[in-house]
């Protein structure tokens, strides 16, 4: 969300972000109220903002908190993205920057056109390796991969990020694995005989916030997703 008032012009009505908000380069500059998943009610009060942006479910305490304090609030959990440019044109409205925000919502949409490629290719996100976490339906990445001309291997779990097993993923066999974190999974036990493995289709280069943050560095990620799934 710090992206993208940036991105609509309203970066400069922020007064707080998270410890997370590193981009643009102006969003370090901003006061800091703690962590994304723990920041401090103390620090955001004592800004005394007009409104305060949540992401749900991971801050539902702070909402709840901000509640009592009848501190107006816009909720953020866009698990496709259709659900994002929802949101984007609300908080437009919101903040007086519709115009600004269709503009934003014009450009996005115009450069995540969906490819519709002869096959798909079975594709394995791994956000975390301990425990193995992925992703499920409820997500836009999800509708990333679809997009550029993927399937992701866990669309059928309903969860936005599972946990799943390692026999789960060699059952499933993807053919392109994309590694959202520094460690190397080459040399896990049972994992050659998985076509990416075999393949050489391994992926870790990749910028997690151009995949997992949603805004307008969804194009680049989106691209790189599309080069990636076409190759």
């Amino acid at each position: 969300m710090t992206e993208i008032l940036f991105s609509i012009g309203a970066g400069d009505k922020i007064v707080g972000v998270t410890t997370f908000c590193t981009f643009p380069p102006e969003a370090k500059e901003i006061t800091k109220v703690g962590d994304f998943s723990h920041p401090s009610i103390e620090r955001i009060i004592g800004l005394n903002p007009d409104l305060v942006i949540v992401n749900l479910p991971e801050q539902s305490r702070v909402k709840k908190e901000l509640d009592k304090l009848k501190v107006k609030t816009f909720v953020s959990s866009p698990a496709s993205l259709s659900e994002l440019y929802s949101e984007l044109a609300a908080l437009g409205t919101e903040l007086g920057q519709r115009r600004a925000a269709d503009s934003l919502i014009s450009y996005m949409k115009q450069n995540l056109q969906a490819v519709t490629p002869a096959e798909r290719r079975r594709v394995y996100i791994e956000i975390s390796p301990r425990p193995l976490i992925t992703i499920g339906s409820a997500t836009f990445l999800n509708d990333l991969i679809h997009d550029a001309g993927g399937v992701n291997i866990f669309t059928d779990l309903s969860k936005d990020y599972p946990v799943v097993t390692q026999e789960a993923v060699i059952a499933r066999n993807p053919e392109v694995i994309i590694v959202l974190h520094p460690l190397d999974i080459t040399g896990r036990v049972g994992w050659q005989s998985i076509h990416a493995i075999k393949n050489g289709n391994i992926y870790g280069n990749l910028d997690p916030d151009q995949l997992m943050r949603p805004g307008p560095r969804l194009v680049d990620g989106f691209r790189k997703l599309r080069e990636i799934l076409n190759d």
